[in-house]
């Protein structure tokens, strides 16, 4: 670890089908204690790529559509979902552009607290916040613009989504999470976080202080934000997202908003063309105490995931300047240059 900071970091490759995995630093903080590819963290964001991939499943067995206004699936009335007549509609919310507050509820709580404060009152609030609240505080939801017209990152509209997968396929998520990913693709050490319920073989994380911070068990952002996993088990879901013969894998890699150049998006996934004219597809996650990063490259058949259990402003960039400087050694070993 090059960063005294730094807790610790599970590194997982796939260079041209070939998987490889390092680890580095500790599992808990002033103890050696070196992660294995066993090791859990959570994924944070990385999660939404899960429901989006449902998604995309839903769509080829026809039970939804990409452009059904998301009310449709909701039951309660809420008229103020749209804009200039406009709806916000399942696509919206894969992609980021719903125009949905990216948190419920609203994060003026934090008022003047100390920036130290903030991970507590997260927990705070949001270990008491339910999806019946979710729901309620929705019809007080007023759209700034039409849905489809700007992308930003959005926790609501992945929670949403979520809970529509939930219904239209009569299950919960955990139960989905199994079925369709941990079971087929073999992942023994993925969990949806529940509340009082760490796994096992789960790293502490830690903030850029050193401070252990709270574990996002929260049930508003459980589809969203509360899978945890392994660098194995990640490699397995690449591998997974790497097979583009697979159609809902296709289908959830399809640029929906924006240009490749500047950085696509899909179904959650960020889709950009790199300089020699490849595809990246890759997707970021950092929680209170985690952060991760996932990047494939379909086309050269190897991607890297980055799971590290310390979470800071900088730790996000750090591991995507860490994938790029790993992929650019595997392309110049694939090429010969």
């Amino acid at each position: 670890m090059q960063n005294n900071s730094r807790v610790g970091i599970s590194v997982g490759i796939i260079k041209n089908g070939k998987k490889f995995i390092y680890n580095y630093g500790s599992t808990e903080k002033d103890k050696q204690d070196l992660p294995t590819e066993h090791t859990i963290y959570e994924l944070a964001s990385i999660t939404k790529t899960f429901g989006a991939t449902l998604l995309a499943k839903a769509v080829l067995e026809r039970k939804v559509n990409l452009n059904d206004d998301i009310r449709k699936y909701l039951k309660e009335d809420y008229p103020n979902l749209e804009y200039d007549g406009k709806p916000i509609t399942l696509l919206n919310l894969a992609n980021l552009t719903s125009g949905l507050p990216n948190w419920m509820p609203d994060k003026d709580i934090f008022g003047k607290a100390d920036p130290d404060a903030i991970p507590y009152i997260l927990d705070s609030v949001h270990t008491m916040y339910s999806r019946q609240d979710l729901y309620r505080d929705l019809h007080q939801v007023k759209l700034k613009g039409q849905p489809g017209s700007m992308s930003k990152h959005c926790n609501t509209a992945a929670q949403l989504l979520g809970y529509i997968m939930e219904g239209v396929y009569n299950d919960n998520y955990e139960n989905l999470l199994k079925k369709y990913f941990a079971k087929p693709l073999k992942m023994k050490n993925t969990y949806l976080l529940k509340s009082g319920e760490v796994p096992l073989k789960m790293a502490k994380g830690y903030d850029g202080k050193g401070r252990i911070m709270p574990v996002i068990d929260w049930e508003d952002l459980r589809v969203a934000a509360s899978i945890a996993s392994s660098t194995s088990d990640m490699l397995k879901y690449m591998a997974f997202q790497l097979n583009e013969k697979d159609p809902v894998v296709s289908l959830s890699h399809q640029p929906t908003f924006g240009k490749m150049e500047d950085g696509a998006i899909a179904l959650n996934w960020k889709v950009k063309k790199t300089e020699d004219g490849r595809r990246s597809i890759s997707h970021t996650g950092g929680s209170l105490g985690f952060s991760s990063y996932m990047v494939f490259y379909p086309d050269l058949n190897s991607g890297i995931v980055l799971l590290s259990n310390e979470a800071d402003q900088g730790t996000q960039n750090e591991l995507i300047t860490l994938a790029d400087k790993i992929m650019i050694s595997i392309t110049r070993e694939s090429t010969g240059r």
